[in-house]
């Protein structure tokens, strides 16, 4: 019996999970990895019997830093380009192209210089400093190509893609949480309590932790273990954080 006792208090503590978002700041996450699936179609341009379909896809990053140093990692976005053509053969030399990176609500539009390979691919990863503003980020194309047709005519197609995929790129979080009567098993009620804390940059640079004081909070459990291979975590309920940057929440023990 002790030994079952023991067990659950293991399965307990790894098993809770809370992930936070904000409604003001996008912060902590993970980077998603490059799906295996073909890339999405996000233009389909038609020229004098020559067509180009261009594919593209795109991930953002989570930004790391270090309070002692006041040094912060590159915030990242990666691509992929896949163009694809039919009625024709594609000319590298004299394709001239661009990736827009854009914030979601602002007027800037950034632009980095791309070419394409032989089969017409593309992958990469923009760095830009890690005081980039975090948020939702538009990922875009433009580019010019030709297409040269067997009896010798060149038809120029032109593409401009504002949004191919929307991006986030985060500040890194850390939560701060504790539970009452871990221990117990009897089902008594436990009271789970915590903070979410965003990693933040003052004007004169300084790096410091700031606490998030809206948002929600996820609360879930894997009911095997978090080293279990789980698929997915049991949802229990979200949680508010309050003006005060705290959440709280009573479950059974």
């Amino acid at each position: 019996m002790s030994q079952h006792r023991t067990s659950r208090t293991a399965l307990l503590r790894r098993g809770l999970v809370a992930l936070a978002t904000a409604t003001t700041l996008l912060a902590g996450g993970l980077v998603v990895a490059p799906s295996a699936q073909a890339v999405p179609v996000v233009d389909l341009d038609s020229r004098g019997g020559t067509v180009v379909k261009t594919r593209m896809d795109a991930w953002g990053s989570v930004i790391e830093g270090d309070v002692t140093t006041d040094k912060l990692s590159a915030a990242k976005v990666r691509y992929e380009i896949d163009l694809d053509w039919s009625g024709g053969k594609l000319s590298v030399s004299d394709f001239d192209g661009v990736v827009t990176l854009q914030r979601v609500g602002a007027k800037q539009v950034r632009q980095f210089p791309v070419t394409v390979d032989r089969d017409g691919k593309r992958s990469g990863t923009i760095k830009l400093p890690g005081t980039l503003t975090p948020g939702s980020y538009r990922v875009g194309i433009e580019f010019t190509a030709r297409v040269k047709r067997p009896d010798g005519r060149s038809m120029w197609h032109r593409v401009d893609v504002n949004n191919a995929e929307t991006v986030s790129v985060r500040r890194e979080t850390v939560l701060d949480a504790s539970i009452t009567t871990p221990r117990a098993t009897d089902g008594r009620s436990s009271r789970i309590t915590g903070r979410v804390r965003a990693l933040s940059v003052s004007a004169d640079g300084d790096v410091y932790w700031s606490t998030l004081r809206s948002g929600t909070v996820q609360l879930s459990y894997y009911p095997g273990g978090l080293f279990r291979n789980e698929a997915e975590p049991v949802s229990v309920r979200p949680l508010t954080i309050d003006r005060y940057g705290k959440f709280t929440t009573v479950v059974p023990a």
